[in-house]
């Protein structure tokens, strides 16, 4: 059993903390939780996601959409197939005509999967 990574612990609680604080509606102090994560760890996605979704319901969408890249890269594709939908709406929503096509051809697949770091 491998011993437990006391910063994964507290990253693991700031990302409970700013979950908790988006339910809320309260978009800044869950941003204040997540830029207080030196390093999520195996919870690097989940911190984009809500970096994520905490910047769309700022209306900041550009933001929005590169954090929703970030955690496209790290998860599974049938997973990140669906986040490059998200991110193409977001450059939408941007007005990046160019950048939400090129994320739409992510989600349909024309695109290689990029390499995800290996596990240890």
């Amino acid at each position: 059993m491998k011993p437990v990574d006391p910063a994964a612990i507290r990253a693991a609680k700031r990302l409970s903390e700013a979950t908790g604080y988006l339910e809320l509606g309260m978009t800044r102090h869950a941003l204040a939780c997540l830029e207080g994560i030196k390093d999520a760890g195996p919870w690097s996605a989940v911190a984009e996601l809500l970096r994520a979704e905490a910047a769309r319901r700022e209306r900041r969408f550009g933001d929005a959409a590169d954090s929703l890249e970030a955690a496209a890269q790290l998860m599974p594709p049938p997973i990140g197939k669906s986040l490059w939908l998200a991110v193409s709406m977001c450059h939408r929503r941007a007005g990046n005509v160019d950048r939400a096509i090129e994320s739409l051809a992510h989600a349909r697949g024309a695109f290689p999967p990029r390499a995800r770091p290996k596990a240890e």
